[in-house]
């Protein structure tokens, strides 16, 4: 399992990024799970998702002001990339509607640019 850490420093925000994980690894994501509040339920209905191929989820958590964004194997880098950025977008989102931001607006955008470039120089090459 591989883990970076997003630190949205204009925002207050974080953002775990976890990927190439398998079974062995999921009482670490159950253990990050439970601590975004997600119930035993949910956590085993996306385990089962995340043991699929080019899936991924997103956790966030505005009282902690923290997110983490799980990416499973991919069957290409595209993939993944395309996997990892519409997570990016639903981290977006809670710290948007967390500080009541309008979407359409250029915070939005600047945000899901620096989201994106982070996610760029923290991943390198992806797992697939």
């Amino acid at each position: 399992m591989v883990t970076k850490f997003i630190e949205i420093p204009e925002e207050k925000w974080g953002c775990l990024l976890v990927w190439d994980f398998d079974v062995l690894d999921y009482d670490d994501i159950w253990a990050i799970c439970r601590s975004l509040g997600m119930s035993d339920k949910s956590i085993n209905k996306a385990l089962r998702i995340l043991s699929m191929y080019n899936t991924g989820m997103t956790v966030s958590d505005e009282n902690l002001r923290m997110s983490a964004i799980f990416i499973s194997k991919a069957t290409s880098p595209s993939e993944w990339y395309s996997t990892a950025i519409h997570e990016l977008k639903h981290v977006a989102d809670a710290i948007i509607r967390y500080y009541d931001v309008d979407w359409d607006g250029e915070d939005a955008a600047y945000l899901t640019g620096y989201l994106t470039k982070q996610l760029v120089e923290n991943v390198g090459e992806p797992c697939y």
